[in-house]
């Protein structure tokens, strides 16, 4: 597959699963979303990413630096921020939702540690821990998450403010990825050109890249439901 064509895959796997456009966002950004369906983010997020954010991102970094050192390093900056808020001055990106689960909700956080995602969201956990541990050249896939979410940030922080009065100190989890992600996404696309583009395994990352952003649309899905 020539680069020009791989690019426009990877475009277009980014632009049919972006967020934003979810009808769950479109929900809370129109304040139709119930106070119960308000839940369903932090529960199947939390199932999805957060939950394992600090473990995951370190993967990143150690089978990153493994392939690349010097790749690996630039790993080393996302896990200090999702594990710490090092860079964004916040906190690490569990403690985040937590603030929306408990302060922006009135949520107990035991209900949250102790929530069971859809199987739509386990099965996006698992793909990712399926990548770290066997295709650790397709890591940018995770990148691409990332970026497609970017925008759902924006309109979920600031629906749930103006439809809901959830404060601006309780939605930091959305500010902070809001501005995060956009480096996460770029750097996304400088791993895949580094470690799969020209090396024939174009369709392979692609199929890998698609499985990832259906199971994380179907897990927007199940929020509604929650």
């Amino acid at each position: 597959m020539d680069q020009a064509t791989f690019h426009s895959e990877i475009s277009k796997i980014v632009s049919e699963h972006r967020l934003d456009k979810h009808p769950y966002v479109q929900l809370i950004d129109s304040g139709k979303a119930t106070r119960e369906q308000l839940k369903g983010y932090p529960i199947q997020h939390y199932e999805m990413t957060v939950r394992d954010s600090a473990p995951l991102s370190a993967n990143m970094y150690l089978r990153l630096r493994e392939l690349d050192e010097a790749v690996g390093q630039g790993a080393a900056k996302g896990f200090a921020e999702e594990a710490l808020g090092l860079y964004s001055h916040s906190a690490g990106h569990t403690e985040l939702l937590f603030e929306l689960w408990e302060g922006g909700l009135g949520q107990p956080r035991k209900g949250l540690v102790q929530s069971i995602g859809s199987k739509d969201s386990m099965a996006f956990n698992a793909c990712m821990y399926r990548i770290l541990r066997l295709k650790p050249q397709f890591i940018g896939a995770i990148g691409l998450m990332e970026e497609i979410e970017v925008e759902a940030y924006k309109k979920l922080m600031e629906g749930m403010e103006r439809n809901y009065g959830i404060t601006p100190d309780h939605l930091r989890f959305f500010s902070v990825h809001y501005e995060a992600d956009k480096e996460h996404g770029e750097a996304g696309h400088e791993v895949i050109d580094h470690f799969v583009t020209g090396t024939g395994r174009e369709e392979e990352f692609l199929a890998e890249a698609r499985c990832l952003a259906h199971f994380f649309w179907k897990g927007f899905d199940s929020m509604m439901t929650v």
